[in-house]
């Protein structure tokens, strides 16, 4: 099993950066919360809700993190834009990654860089039916008590 503990080990974690569209010059700060509970053997569910600085509406997504091996997994995304992708994984001992590609609407990638720390450094690049792509970049850390978003 894989060291890392975002994606692969029960908990909470939280996060900020900023969003940037191809379409506009347009920067929004987000925060995020991520909360890691086992499913079943072998098997992670990932709840996770994105803040949009000036947005009233969250984002909520369900990712299922599963067929972990030292170096690869399966994941699943599920969320309003998207339906329900299916990807894969890649982790190496200071990265976890994973992309969605040819499996509908939307493909992209995300990778968590690990620090020296801990914490994650996140940059992810979606496009949505082609017509336009988002940049995120930011960090994720472990919370390890108190109120979560």
């Amino acid at each position: 099993m894989t060291h890392h503990q975002f994606l692969f080990v029960p908990g909470r974690w939280v996060g900020a950066g900023k969003i940037t569209f191809s379409n506009s010059d347009e920067l929004l700060r987000f925060y995020t919360s991520w909360m890691l509970t086992p499913e079943a053997e072998g098997e992670m569910y990932c709840n996770q809700r994105v803040e949009l600085q000036g947005v009233d509406e969250q984002i909520l997504n369900s990712l299922k993190v599963y067929d972990v091996t030292e170096s690869e997994f399966k994941i699943d995304l599920e969320s309003a834009p998207a339906g329900i992708v299916t990807g894969k994984g890649i982790i190496d001992p200071k990265m976890i990654s994973w992309e969605f590609h040819g499996t509908g609407s939307i493909e992209g990638f995300e990778v968590y860089e690990l620090q020296d720390n801990g914490d994650y450094m996140v940059h992810a690049e979606y496009s949505i039916a082609g017509i336009f792509s988002t940049c995120v970049d930011g960090r994720i850390w472990r919370k390890e008590t108190g109120p979560v978003l």
